[in-house]
């Protein structure tokens, strides 16, 4: 007879948990409507520069199902593995023209027309270290340069020009699929149903002033709307897309019957 604590005693399926932090404004410490992560009460960048993921109550699968697939925040409502883990930013696509200083005669490289968008993300990825506790301790302190996108959306200049301001848009496309784009666990982490989970990307102070705050705005400053030109002609401006950045962990969920079926005592 099979002990029931093996893994072969357990039913398992494929399975993505994630959380996403959206809002309008990126800037730290930013406690507006704008600033506030979707389905919560906390800035979308803590004014300590965190951003903290999987702990919103008002966040939930069955609440916004498009931001996250959690039952109950904080808390696990099934037995699960993780494998693969991975990061995604997701930011609107913003022109090149995004300033048109070049070189005010400082000591050092011009400062070319690159979106703001990509600076933040530049600012998130290359100075920020994941904290994450699955179950009753800690799993990482690792950076977030180690992290795979895991499919998610990816930007690519495009457009033609050598001039400032040239070179197009920053392009949208899909990038490497999941399982060639993630960080990759040497062995699964095993959490058992109601245990608790937490996850915290921790940026260094050194990005705080780019990134800017309500009293000195930086790249996380609030999105505007996006104009745009109907037949008529009619120009017209409707909401931009929200900053998005989702946190996915990639695996099975266990538990003892069978997924997909109604089992009969």
């Amino acid at each position: 007879m099979e002990n029931p604590q093996t893994p072969g005693a357990f039913k398992s399926q494929p399975w993505v948990l994630f959380d996403t932090i959206a809002s309008k404004s990126f800037l730290m410490g930013d406690s507006t409507a704008d600033g506030l992560a979707i389905g919560s009460q906390i800035p979308s960048i803590s004014s300590a520069g965190e951003i903290t993921f999987f702990q919103s109550s008002g966040r939930t699968r069955a609440t916004m199902p498009w931001y996250t697939n959690l039952d109950v925040a904080g808390q696990l409502a099934y037995g699960l593995q993780v494998w693969q883990i991975y990061l995604n930013i997701v930011f609107p696509t913003m022109p090149n023209r995004a300033t048109t200083i070049q070189d005010l005669g400082n000591v050092g490289p011009a400062q070319g027309p690159i979106p703001t968008t990509i600076r933040l993300a530049e600012a998130i990825l290359n100075f920020g270290v994941l904290s994450m506790n699955l179950g009753q301790e800690n799993q990482a302190e690792w950076p977030l340069s180690r992290f795979g996108a895991g499919g998610g959306l990816a930007l690519a200049t495009g457009g033609s020009g050598s001039g400032p301001g040239n070179g197009g848009m920053a392009l949208a496309s899909n990038s490497i699929p999941a399982t060639a784009n993630v960080m990759k666990l040497p062995e699964p982490i095993e959490m058992g149903r109601t245990q608790n989970l937490s996850a915290k990307i921790k940026l260094a102070p050194e990005v705080f002033d780019l990134i800017g705050s309500i009293a000195a705005p930086g790249v996380g400053s609030k999105l505007g709307n996006y104009f745009m030109e109907l037949p008529g002609p009619v120009i017209v401006n409707r909401a931009m897309m929200p900053f998005q950045v989702q946190l996915g962990f990639v695996g099975r969920r266990i538990k003892d019957t069978q997924y997909g079926q109604v089992v009969r005592g």
